[in-house]
């Protein structure tokens, strides 16, 4: 039986295709730019949520061991056509990960936790694989951000600051920073720093020409400190 990293299921799906259109491609850079600035070297890592290795090149060469999470078996594949034998591959749980305790120096998780019902209990999980003083990387969708207050203000959503966490469909949740922040320190790990995403790339997409556009990785962090970006990437580290 067929294992599920988080609730959405994404067998069969043509994830990479997703990545297609100028405002995608812009993000896909800006996320692979803060993941090589803010992954260490190390002698392991492992992806939750690898999907077809996209973020892969960021960390292959960095790590002497690497471990893919994966439970869509065409996503899997496409990984393996590309990776072969460098990688380790797994149809596993976020939940229940077929790692022994503080195997890893550096656990990654994007675009995954918007997915969970369960946050904390992957974050504990998580916190159980890395060694001490392990970093974990993790992208989050942020309740707080300005569309969804505009569309609150419209009558369109519920009240983003109404709770800690909203699902905006079916397996889909935005979380409050604060919460996160409170859920990571529950689970074990000390905030190290935050990166904003997902700001320009739908502007992008009606005016592909701003996606010529490089910003800093100093504006993202700034960014992402204030708690309104749509998407952030945290940095964390195990106690």
């Amino acid at each position: 039986m067929r294992t599920a990293v988080f609730s959405k299921d994404y067998e069969g799906v043509d994830y990479e295709r997703f990545w297609t259109g100028p405002g995608k491609q812009y993000l896909d850079r800006l996320e692979q730019k803060i993941l090589r600035h803010t992954l260490p070297v190390g002698e392991s890592i492992v992806e939750i949520g690898s999907g077809f290795g996209r973020l892969a090149p960021c960390y292959v060469d960095r790590y002497r061991e690497v471990h893919m999470v994966e439970p869509a078996s065409n996503l899997r594949e496409a990984a393996m056509n590309v990776f072969g034998d460098r990688v380790h591959y797994h149809d596993a749980s976020v939940y229940e990960l077929p790692f022994a305790g503080n195997s890893f120096d550096t656990a990654l998780m994007v675009r995954v936790f918007h997915h969970l019902h369960n946050s904390v209990a992957a974050l504990q999980e998580l916190h159980r694989i890395l060694r001490p003083g392990g970093t974990l990387v993790v992208s989050y969708s942020n309740l707080h951000n300005p569309g969804r207050i505009v569309r609150f203000l419209l009558g369109r959503v519920p009240n983003p600051f109404a709770s800690d966490k909203q699902e905006y469909a079916a397996d889909l949740f935005g979380h409050a920073p604060s919460h996160m922040r409170a859920m990571l320190k529950q689970s074990g790990f000390a905030l190290h720093e935050q990166y904003a995403t997902c700001i320009l790339s739908p502007i992008i997409n009606r005016v592909p020409v701003l996606g010529r556009f490089d910003p800093p990785l100093s504006l993202e962090r700034v960014l992402g400190a204030v708690d309104l970006a749509p998407a952030v990437f945290v940095v964390a580290q195990k106690k």
